[in-house]
């Protein structure tokens, strides 16, 4: 056979066609590059409350995820999506460090995290308040309030104080007395000082932490419309201008104050005169249309929540190292609290040289009146109405033990409960403990009458720790005797106080500034049962309708932490100082 051998020559653009098809034939799915870690971020802070944070862009980023953590502790938290390479962070605390990292973001394709930068929000603006407000004002969270005197918001007027705003009182002078500043709400007006949790509103002394001291600072007056059982002219306690208003005579038991919510009151008390000391919190006639919820008072030099007369209603209250009293209340007060924590420890702080003021020689836990005297504008004494009839429900009133607070000759000191002048109530769902003279003493005929009536009633206690617990029989002008409380529910414990709670010093130890207390009940502590449960006794199911919106509610346990709650109502917003 024969073979014939051709030569084939092809065409160039045959060859180029062969070779385009040959280079599609090499490509596979393209894989695009990794996400690149955000780099270059730097964080400023323009205004007290806002932080701006940029960084170098990530070429093939779609978009950006910021996170936040406060400067020491706590998780980062996404707050911002931006799609360009800044973001800019706001409502923040003023001179409040924060941390941030940026993550690159492309579809479902994340990046890691960049490097943290800390960043500090600039310093509050000081805006000296030497004028009463007469009209609508708004103070901002960017600055810090001076109050220079007694401030006062007139009739009519509304203040509202943003979350997160500084409130102090007049300069310090080293060894000088205090200039008696306050903020005065007059009949009238209102103030809306609602914090958060976050960013709670502080009125506080003008002194630098570690140097402030009881009574550096009048504190927050709010005069209302509300009923009282005085009669004639009663004035505001106090140095001018507040010796000038008067609080009584109204008939408005639903008028509304304001709102103060998330609220602390640091420092306050101060005097122009020996035992004409302010409260922290004063509520003169205070109707129940106003809303008192979250606050804390800390270090006052007198009693840190005084109701005189009134019908304000509050719940979640702290009260931590009073000068005098945690709670008093009279001149026929009818409001209803529950949820309150009081502690006094040792050793007491006295005020700074130079203030006239001084720490109380009675001091209690809660002390109780029905009417303050025997005579003047009490016009009935004790017996002048309406009556007191407060409702305390679910407290823990912990006391300092022995040998911190003056021993009184008539055992009117040193009490969880002072209860005396003809006032009747309802103490309910409570823990008091630590308390050097006696868990509670009764005084007066006028008050035995109230308890005799069925008006006066103590229900479902826990008695801790106390130098005794009921008043002794036959003791003068005592009326708190065992024997009248044998159907009520009270229990007596040999633990200790601290060992009831799961963070709570003992009563010899002195408690460091910025403490961490836990009021939630150990497991298997007498604090989780006891209470009154859903159905009330007595006549106190009529006392608790119309409660913030419903009916104040009965509780298995006592205290005023729920042994089962994962939120603990207390943190986040309060504080415990020294100094």
């Amino acid at each position: 056979m024969t073979r014939i051998w051709t030569r084939w020559a092809p065409r160039a653009g045959a060859i180029l066609g062969l070779i385009a098809l040959a280079a599609c034939g090499d490509d596979g799915p393209t894989t695009p590059a990794a996400l690149t870690t955000p780099t270059g971020v730097v964080g400023t802070s323009p205004s007290p409350t806002s932080v701006r944070i940029a960084w170098l862009a990530v070429g093939s980023a779609t978009g950006y995820r910021v996170e936040r953590a406060p400067e020491v502790g706590g998780t980062f938290a996404q707050i911002g999506t931006p799609t360009t390479p800044e973001y800019v962070d706001s409502a923040l605390l003023p001179e409040t460090a924060y941390r941030y990292r940026v993550i690159a973001v492309r579809g479902s394709e994340v990046s890691a995290t960049s490097t943290e930068v800390t960043v500090r929000t600039s310093n509050r603006t000081v805006v000296q308040v030497t004028s009463d407000v007469t009209t609508n004002t708004t103070w901002t969270a960017g600055n810090t309030y001076q109050l220079t005197r007694i401030i006062s918001v007139a009739n009519g007027a509304v203040l509202t104080i943003e979350p997160g705003t500084l409130v102090i009182g007049a300069p310090i002078t080293t060894g000088q007395a205090p200039a008696v500043s306050a903020l005065m709400v007059l009949r009238g007006a209102r103030v809306n000082a609602i914090g958060t949790r976050a960013a709670p509103i502080i009125m506080t002394s003008a002194a630098a932490a570690g140097n402030r001291a009881p009574g550096d600072w009048g504190g927050l007056i709010i005069v209302g419309n509300a009923s009282s059982n005085r009669t004639g002219r009663t004035v505001v306690e106090g140095p001018a201008p507040a010796d000038t208003v008067s609080w009584n005579g109204g008939t408005a038991d639903a008028d509304n104050s304001g709102s103060y919510v998330y609220t602390r009151v640091e420092f306050a008390g101060a005097a122009a005169q020996l035992n004409v000391e302010l409260n922290s919190f004063s509520f003169y006639a205070v109707g129940r249309g106003t809303r008192v919820e979250y606050v804390q008072a800390i270090r006052g030099l007198d009693d840190m929540f005084e109701f005189f007369g009134g019908t304000v209603d509050a719940r979640y209250l702290v009260s931590y190292e009073s000068g005098d009293d945690h709670f008093d209340a009279a001149e026929g007060f009818r409001g209803r609290l529950q949820y309150m924590i009081a502690l006094q420890t040792g050793p007491r702080v006295s005020p700074r040289a130079g203030n006239p003021g001084a720490l109380s020689g009675e001091q209690s836990g809660f002390e109780v009146d029905g009417c303050g005297s025997a005579s003047g504008t009490c016009a009935a004494g004790f017996n002048s109405t309406p009556y007191s009839m407060p409702v305390f429900a679910n407290f823990t009133m912990v006391g300092p033990g022995a040998g911190v607070l003056p021993v009184r000759a008539g055992g009117d000191g040193g009490l969880g409960a002072n209860i005396r002048r003809g006032t009747g109530g309802v103490w309910m769902n409570g823990v008091i403990a630590r308390w050097p003279e006696a868990a509670f003493s009764i005084f007066d005929p006028e008050t035995n009458t109230r308890l005799t009536e069925d008006s006066l009633n103590l229900r479902n206690l826990l008695f801790v720790e106390n130098n005794r617990d009921y008043d002794a029989v036959g003791a003068t002008n005592r009326f708190g005797t065992v024997d009248k409380f044998t159907t009520a529910s009270i229990r007596t414990s040999a633990a200790t106080a601290n060992a009831l709670f799961l963070s709570l010093p003992g009563a010899a130890t002195e408690i460091a500034n910025n403490a961490t207390l836990d009021w939630t009940p150990v497991a298997g502590s007498l604090l989780t049962t006891g209470g009154t449960g859903a159905t009330l006794p007595g006549r106190v199911p009529t006392r608790v309708t119309n409660f913030f919106g419903g009916t104040m509610a009965g509780t298995t346990f006592v205290g005023a932490a729920d042994p089962a709650a994962t939120d603990k109502w207390w943190t986040g917003w309060t504080a415990y100082y020294r100094n």
